[in-house]
């Protein structure tokens, strides 16, 4: 089990105890041992399956780590700290943590817990679901559309899909499947600490296609209750017990919205051949980069592809430096008429040309998503000369 080791001083005589323990019992190659200013960028790059937490000596910039961090496969966090402080556990409970082991007898309760694992791991457990992402480089891009479809088209091909609506006040995947959802994310956001498999299924909007629709909140005054930690369990829950979970994504630089880019298997970012589409996307491209998100999880989508006078697609693979796989045409009567009347355009209009790239994009997620690769071009165009710069 990949395993990571997060404390304020990785020398410190207990972290080299804890990564010692893990080593003898949970992680044979050894933990990644990091620091917690570093404790994001790490868990985003090698995804652990397991989280060690170490709490002294600053037990409140520990707290803080973890309630960041997710874990993308759902397992363990395991808080290491002192046991006279009542208050300590209780909070880290309350930040994510699902065992607590005390400090000073940490060799007898490390074997006690991998007792525990070992028990959970004898009976048989369900894969978890594939999380995607999907987010716009700029306004027009179909973002939300191209969410609604997939989660159709994943629905068909496992009977099921979640689909999340991230965008708090301004969602309009409810509209786009002709929904009036009676619970939002707010109603699960209210109740972290008590949120299970039954919550989720009672929040969730069912549409006859399959995909189950958590809606985010439509009054502005319960976006509060949106916190990264609450949505983040609210994630791993729906990702447990649905084979694909499709995000409606706002942005990626509010805290939730980041924690779902990191939670994400394969990340969509819709674009089109434009200027400032695309010059949206090299800087979100790079964003992504700093988040420490491998480039292998992102795959760049264009749709309206085929309108006049849009940029050459082989120039605008040699400048973002990527190969530009997945292309959804321009068919704005399909489209538009879908939209208008609430119904999926996979499923109003499945032969259009737009519905079928959709669907050949949604069937191309249930195997691993192919690597990036560039295509060289001979020359660029001047609109391209003048994206260089930020590329």
């Amino acid at each position: 089990m990949r395993t990571a080791v997060l404390a304020s001083n990785v020398s410190h005589p207990l972290s080299e105890d804890l990564r010692r323990l893990v080593e003898g019992g949970l992680d044979p190659d050894g933990p990644i041992v990091a620091p917690l200013d570093q404790a994001e960028s790490v868990c985003a790059r090698h995804r652990p399956e397991a989280i060690l937490v170490v709490l002294s000596p600053h037990p409140d910039r520990a707290l803080a780590v973890m309630g960041k961090v997710g874990l993308p496969m759902g397992g363990p966090v395991l808080a290491i700290g002192p046991t006279a402080d009542p208050q300590i556990i209780l909070q880290a409970l309350q930040h994510g943590a699902n065992h607590y082991l005390d400090e000073n007898d940490l060799p007898k309760q490390f074997a006690a817990f991998l007792s525990r694992l070992q028990a959970k791991d004898d009976a048989p457990a369900k894969a978890p679901g594939r999380v995607v992402a999907v987010l716009g480089a700029s306004g027009g891009c179909g973002a939300s559309t191209l969410a609604v479809n997939l989660a159709v088209v994943l629905a068909a091909e496992r009977r099921t899909c979640a689909l999340v609506d991230l965008k708090p006040g301004v969602g309009d995947l409810a509209a786009l499947l002709d929904l009036k959802p009676t619970h939002t994310l707010a109603d699960l956001c209210h109740s972290t600490a008590r949120m299970d498999a039954a919550m989720l299924e009672k929040a969730l909007a069912p549409h006859s296609s399959g995909v189950r629709l958590l809606a985010p909140p439509q009054k502005f005054q319960d976006i509060r209750l949106l916190t990264p930690r609450a949505i983040q369990r609210a994630l791993e829950q729906a990702r447990s017990h649905y084979p694909f979970v499709v995000i409606d994504l706002e942005d990626c630089y509010h805290e939730e919205q980041i924690m779902a880019l990191r939670l994400a298997d394969a990340i969509l970012l819709t674009a089109r051949l434009d200027f400032t589409s695309l010059r949206n996307t090299r800087r979100l491209l790079d964003h992504l980069g700093q988040l420490d998100i491998p480039r292998e999880r992102v795959s760049v989508v264009i749709s309206r592809h085929g309108q006049a006078k849009e940029l050459p697609k082989a120039e605008v693979e040699q400048t973002l430096s990527l190969k530009l796989t997945h292309l959804i045409p321009e068919d704005a009567a399909a489209v538009n008429g879908a939209n208008n009347t609430g119904t999926p355009v996979v499923l109003k209009s499945p032969s259009s040309r737009a519905a079928q790239a959709i669907v050949r994009l949604g069937k191309s997620l249930l195997p691993a998503a192919p690597a990036a690769a560039a295509t060289p071009s001979p020359s660029k165009s001047k609109m391209l000369r003048w994206l260089a710069p930020f590329c």
